[in-house]
């Protein structure tokens, strides 16, 4: 069976005790509920399935009072990151669910330093780099006016979105798709 098979079965089954509730979910606590999830399926076919990782919880973009965790799981042979929805029900963490559910990118001013970040560290590295113009645009002037339709790139775990850059001065409207890494409740801009 695919990874996303099992990730959606579990978070159909899986919750916390109350003394594990708290903002968002640790891995410990979402891999102890994974694999009481899996024990509650009694499932004709025994497969491992482990929450390898935790790269951080968000709210739901799309449904107000649920989280969205991006974690790496393995079932049997297959491995990849994944979306779990969760929401509390009487102060207990449960698994939602949804298909497809969707981890939010940074905001657009959030992602705007953080490209500027990279930039600058870029041009810092490589002097060839610092007399590029769009290099000195991003690490100046560029600006991301959207961010939409955001995919967390199921090998990786990177979350890749489809930005609007714009530079002052000009009138065209750059459309792109730029990926991020959410690590510890942080994002990292990817050149990829």
């Amino acid at each position: 069976m695919r990874l996303t098979t099992f990730a959606l079965t579990l978070a159909t089954v899986f919750s916390f005790s109350a003394a594990q509730a708290a903002a968002t979910p640790t891995l410990e606590q979402i891999h102890a509920a994974v694999a009481a999830g899996v024990a509650k399926t009694k499932s004709s076919v025994p497969i491992a399935v482990k929450v390898n990782s935790l790269s951080g919880c968000q709210p739901s973009p799309e449904v107000q009072g649920e989280t969205v965790c991006l974690v790496g799981m393995s079932a049997g042979m297959n491995e990849g990151y994944t979306v779990l929805p969760l929401r509390q029900e009487n102060g207990l963490w449960a698994g939602v669910e949804r298909r497809d559910a969707r981890f939010p990118g940074p905001q657009p001013a959030e992602a705007v330093a953080l490209l500027r970040t990279w930039a600058k560290a870029e041009m810092a590295k490589d002097p060839e780099a610092a007399q590029d113009k769009q290099m000195n645009e991003a690490a100046t002037t560029m600006d991301i006016t959207s961010i939409d339709d955001c995919q967390v790139m199921r090998k990786t775990g990177l979350v890749r979105c489809d930005v609007v850059l714009t530079v002052p001065g000009q009138a065209i409207k750059i459309s792109a798709k730029m990926s991020y890494a959410f690590e510890n409740g942080k994002w990292r801009y990817v050149l990829r």
